[in-house]
């Protein structure tokens, strides 16, 4: 275990204990420093708090570290081919194949992202040593940007980044039935009372959640879509697109599957099948991200091409209508 001590000065009152630390302590994300809060590794004045404590000015700050070497001990490096679309000094970004799990996990503990970037990249953070790089993710079968970072403090950076709602995220999907004009979804995702593995909409519990979406083009039961989401959570574009009654095509586990075809006129049930002929997983693409870059100041938009499940879809949709 090792421990840091940090003495408050009168100047640093007022102000959050996590923001405090995440400023302080370089090699440390903001989300991770309010883990170590709650778990108990962080005492103020000898004494347990909570992230949203306010310091007034004078205490003693006790952090304590746990050395981990995870990443070395459990992740080996995988030759992964990788359709790469941007790189420099700081960050490393992708165009993700759908299939690709982004790092090890239960289940899964090679042939992921993480194993084939520790083979490519001579530097990557190690701010998470179990994730190392990975600043945010994509489901399995969701493709396209992620971004890498290689440098703690390029972590750090761009974790703040998404966690102040300063990155635009773009998501492509095709999605059941006919939706229309432009809307926005805003309430609070929990885990699914039914099932811990999946979430669903609550009115008043669980972290707010906020989505824009766009109609592209309709093709009678199933409409392209872009989305973009203002937060972060986990599902949370499958999730909305359920609530709003319009699930992603190929969705299994948000009402998104074959089932649905007896849902539309029987019409349409010879086209849906060839659709499903297609592709096995469900059509949603993370299209395009872009940011102020943290260490240059220039505003970077990284966008990922669709895929060819996605493509075939769509055109074969467009030869039916």
């Amino acid at each position: 275990m090792l421990n840091t001590n940090l003495q408050i000065i009168n100047n640093k009152k007022d102000i959050r204990v996590d923001l405090f630390l995440s400023n302080e302590i370089n090699d440390l994300s903001r989300s991770q420093i309010k883990k170590m809060i709650i778990d108990g590794k962080v005492l103020v004045n000898d004494k347990r708090i909570k992230p949203s404590s306010v310091l007034s000015g004078g205490e003693s700050i006790l952090c304590k570290f746990e050395p981990s070497n995870v990443c070395e001990q459990y992740i080996k490096p995988q030759k992964i081919n990788f359709d790469i679309i941007f790189e420099d000094e700081y960050y490393f970004a992708i165009n993700k194949p759908s299939g690709l799990v982004v790092h090890p996990g239960s289940g899964n503990h090679s042939n992921t992202l993480v194993n084939g970037l520790l083979y490519y990249l001579k530097d990557i953070s190690n701010l998470d040593e179990s994730r190392p790089g990975i600043v945010h993710r994509l489901d399995k079968d969701t493709s396209g940007v992620i971004i890498v970072a290689k440098q703690n403090q390029a972590h750090k950076k761009l974790s703040n980044l998404f966690h102040d709602r300063m990155i635009n995220k773009k998501y492509r999907a095709i999605v059941w039935g006919d939706l229309k004009g432009k809307g926005q979804i805003k309430n609070f995702i929990n885990r699914s009372p039914r099932n811990k593995t999946l979430f669903s909409v609550s009115k008043t519990n669980g972290r707010e959640s906020i989505t824009s979406y766009s109609s592209v083009q309709n093709f009678g039961p199933l409409t392209v879509v872009d989305m973009f989401p203002k937060t972060g959570r986990t599902h949370q574009l499958r999730v909305h697109m359920k609530h709003l009654g319009h699930s992603i095509f190929g969705d299994e586990k948000y009402s998104g599957g074959v089932r649905n075809i007896k849902s539309f006129h029987s019409r349409y049930s010879s086209l849906l099948k060839r659709c499903f002929k297609i592709t096995n997983r469900h059509m949603l693409h993370a299209y395009s991200i872009d940011f102020v870059h943290p260490f240059s100041n220039r505003r970077i938009c990284l966008e990922a091409s669709l895929p060819s499940d996605m493509n075939n879809l769509i055109r074969l949709l467009k030869n039916d209508f």
